[in-house]
């Protein structure tokens, strides 16, 4: 008899840890909400960059676009978030909206609100394909519900980079030209997708760590457009950041994300970067 496949994310996994919820408002608005601590999210106790946000939006994002997904499942192809104000309070919620859903990818627009307030504007782009790639399923409110919970599982309990395990690299040894920052995570459950790969919300963030780098420890990414190439293989992911452009106390950095197994790219971001 064949096994039933595990339900993701499963209670040990940084998707669970962020105790993501989401409902429907109506057929057509499904809210999400993240009930981890913001303070975790951030760096020494500032606002969290836009790395910090994508897995939540990514989750969320992914959750109405399976609506009409017709059964197949849904990749994370492009995320863009640009932060409108900062994320200080919490808890904060994502209002989805449905902007294309065709044969082959699948587009949605999240709104961040902290309270009230317009946090940041996200787009994600889904690309489409057969439902057997996957072993795992993903559990989906269905309308009228109230919010569930996808996931389960203790919240997180320290800063989001810590339990990822993402380190700050010494760049000097890296012997790359261009190169002023660079960020690294090694594939463990707590930070592997439902493939076994890493978590696409994690290769945004050590993007996100390697890009704040670029402008030190106080710095941190307010606008990035993030573009997913190829998934992780044995890893670990290691991101590069370079300045191509300055100023005063904000850079646009690029970013190259590598599996250093192989060398295959598996993302590449553009951020702005701004420092205290």
């Amino acid at each position: 008899m064949a096994e039933s496949p595990a339900v993701y994310p499963p209670p040990d996994q940084i998707l669970s840890a962020l105790g993501i919820e989401v409902t429907w408002r109506d057929d057509e608005t499904l809210i999400g909400r993240s009930t981890a601590d913001v303070g975790l999210l951030g760096r020494d106790g500032a606002p969290p960059g836009m790395g910090a946000l994508s897995p939540v939006v990514d989750l969320v994002a992914g959750s109405r676009a399976s609506a009409t997904a017709e059964g197949d499942w849904l990749v994370t192809s492009d995320l863009w978030m640009h932060e409108r104000s900062p994320l200080v309070t919490g808890p904060y919620l994502l209002e989805t909206r449905l902007l294309r859903s065709g044969k082959r990818s699948t587009v949605v627009a999240v709104e961040v609100l902290d309270g009230d307030r317009p946090a940041v504007s996200c787009t994600v782009e889904f690309s489409r394909i057969r439902r057997d790639a996957s072993p795992h399923v993903t559990s989906r409110p269905k309308p009228d519900q109230q919010w569930v919970r996808l996931g389960s599982g203790d919240l997180l309990s320290r800063s989001l980079e810590e339990a990822c395990d993402i380190r700050v690299l010494d760049v000097g040894a890296l012997g790359r030209d261009g190169a002023v920052s660079a960020a690294e995570v090694h594939r463990s459950p707590f930070v592997a997708n439902s493939i076994g790969t890493l978590q696409g919300g994690v290769v945004v963030l050590v993007a996100d760590a390697a890009a704040s780098a670029a402008l030190g420890p106080a710095a941190r990414t307010v606008d990035m457009q993030f573009r997913f190439l190829a998934q992780t293989g044995d890893g670990p992911a290691r991101a590069t950041a370079a300045i191509v452009r300055r100023e005063g106390s904000a850079a646009t950095v690029n970013v190259e994300v590598v599996d250093q197994a192989d060398g295959t790219i598996v993302g590449w971001a553009v951020c702005r970067v701004v420092s205290a």
